[in-house]
């Protein structure tokens, strides 16, 4: 069962923006492997018997990707822009 994007971004609206980077390529590489297979017409993999299948992940993630780019942007803004932190510093 998949969580509404509400409940999806609650769970990271205390975490580090590098956090944020890091479920946000998450996403990104699900969503670019289930495009590629789509494309391909390759619906052969086990992840097709388990519920829910991916392509209700892939529209889903598609919705939790918006959700977190934009608490990303205001985490960003509010912590690098007018804030006094640094990505290069907290990266380190």
């Amino acid at each position: 069962m998949m969580i509404s994007p509400a409940s999806y971004i609650d769970k990271f609206e205390d975490a580090e923006y590098l956090q944020l980077i890091e479920e946000r390529d998450r996403l990104l590489a699900f969503i670019k492997d289930y495009e590629e297979k789509d494309i391909a017409g390759d619906r052969s993999g086990e992840e097709w018997s388990i519920h829910p299948q991916p392509d209700v992940r892939y529209q889903m993630y598609l919705e939790y990707l918006g959700e977190l780019c934009n608490l990303m942007k205001e985490k960003y803004n509010t912590d690098y822009v007018w804030g006094d932190r640094k990505l290069s510093e907290d990266a380190k």
